[in-house]
């Protein structure tokens, strides 16, 4: 029965794809992946990709790394014209300087759906679709819609007398100095090495505070030291550096370590990918298991003006690959329905509304409800080739405050004079 069920999922899952001599290009022996190495790529990388290779014979070779090597490498190879990639994998911000090396895939997708009847491009978010387009080009399929929400221990929040989460930051600082228990649990977790994790950690305090016009791509004005952002920062600062809220050890913590943080009990709440409340949340996978909730994260006055953030990845076919009816294959499969439904109990964050909607996964999974209200009035990742220069210039900001070697003020004044700098290089402004 279970290899009859396994056999009934491959076959919805890749339709005709069972018989590949329908394709027209020959076979190679393996498809080469490049994407980054989250904790999300589970089903992908454990079930799909055997599956594939099990109707294909086929093997999808798998890079994924952090985020810096696994941006340079598309860089690199694409920047060149290689065909040595033959699916990439990219998040929002990537997009802008992603796209002339994908090919279109706005005409591929009457492809995918005459050998997979069972695609629907409708069931896709309508944010899922804007995201993986740059100037009117569908750079590759969505594979994974994030946004940051607030996870708390529910019980923890309870025993130190207050009854629901924290809905402004007075609340938020109350709630966090009532339940901080050091040296075992602290109130609050972050990722706070100077990496890629960083933006996302701070940009729901930023966004809720007013401060999401971060840059105007098209002027180069600048406004991220603006009175509201140099506010936002200095509180999220001061969790670690004043208050004592934040484990010493979190200025380590990356995308694993933040999951495994919470997963480890080392603190009570945590603004965080949506996503990751389900690997934090598995009794199978977490000492807390089971004990956490979900709500949208808390505004600086009141619950309606948290904000926060939108991001995801995308997954497609380079133009310079000489695989691409195999690699657009793959591509489909990891985005089936069925397969997407798995990812999401192993911490992925499907696209599809009718996955998100499923009342299976609201019940067993609990957060999918509240990423779809804080993605309601999120902002996306900027996609501008140039914001991967500023978010690294960012980080140095951040990285200071957080040490407690510069106020925000001068820490962000500092990051506008670089801002403006790269953005002159890049042709923006004067």
């Amino acid at each position: 029965m279970a290899k009859l069920k396994r056999r009934t999922l491959l076959q919805a899952s890749m339709g005709v794809l069972a018989a590949p001599q329908i394709m027209a290009q020959s076979k190679p022996e393996k498809l080469v992946y490049v994407g980054d190495n989250g904790p999300w790529h589970y089903v992908m990388v454990e079930e799909v990709a055997p599956a594939f290779e099990k109707a294909t014979g086929i093997k999808v070779d798998f890079t994924l790394l952090p985020v810096d090597p696994w941006r340079a490498r598309l860089r690199a190879e694409l920047g060149s014209g290689s065909s040595g990639i033959d699916v990439a994998q990219f998040s929002v911000s990537m997009t802008g300087w992603m796209a002339p090396h994908m090919e279109d895939h706005e005409p591929l997708l009457a492809q995918i759906k005459a050998k997979h009847p069972e695609f629907d491009w409708n069931d896709y978010l309508t944010g899922t679709k804007k995201a993986a387009t740059y100037e009117g080009k569908l750079t590759g399929l969505p594979y994974r819609i994030t946004t940051g929400i607030f996870h708390y221990q529910k019980a923890l929040l309870e025993q130190a007398g207050f009854a629901k989460p924290p809905e402004n930051w007075e609340q938020f600082l109350k709630t966090a100095q009532a339940v901080n228990a050091p040296p075992e649990r602290y109130a609050y977790g972050l990722m706070g090495m100077q990496g890629a994790g960083m933006y996302s950690c701070l940009a729901s305090f930023l966004f809720s505070n007013g401060g999401a016009r971060m840059v105007d791509f098209k002027t180069g004005e600048v406004f991220i030291n603006d009175a509201k952002a140099v506010e936002a920062l200095q509180f999220y600062g001061d969790l670690i550096t004043k208050y004592k809220l934040v484990p010493p050890d979190a200025m380590t913590w990356q995308f694993e370590e933040i999951v495994a943080g919470g997963q480890r009990d080392r603190y009570a709440m945590v603004q965080m990918f949506a996503p990751y409340g389900t690997l934090i949340n598995d009794p199978k996978l977490s000492k807390t298991g089971g004990k956490w909730a979900w709500t949208t994260v808390p505004g600086p006055h009141n619950k309606e003006e948290g904000r926060t953030w939108i991001d995801g990845h995308t997954i497609g076919v380079p133009k310079y690959t000489k695989n691409k009816e195999w690699a657009l294959e793959f591509v489909a499969m990891c985005c089936a329905r069925d397969w997407q439904k798995k990812a999401m109990f192993r911490g992925n964050a499907p696209p599809l509304r009718s996955v998100l909607e499923d009342p299976e996964m609201v019940e067993k999974i609990g957060w999918p409800p509240v990423a779809a209200q804080a993605i309601e009035t999120g902002t996306p990742t900027p996609a501008n080739p140039v914001w991967d220069t500023l978010e690294v210039q960012m980080r140095s900001a951040i990285a200071q405050v957080q040490l407690g070697q510069k106020t925000a003020k001068v820490a962000l004044d500092e990051l506008a004079a670089d801002w403006q700098r790269s953005l002159r290089r890049a042709g923006i402004g004067r």
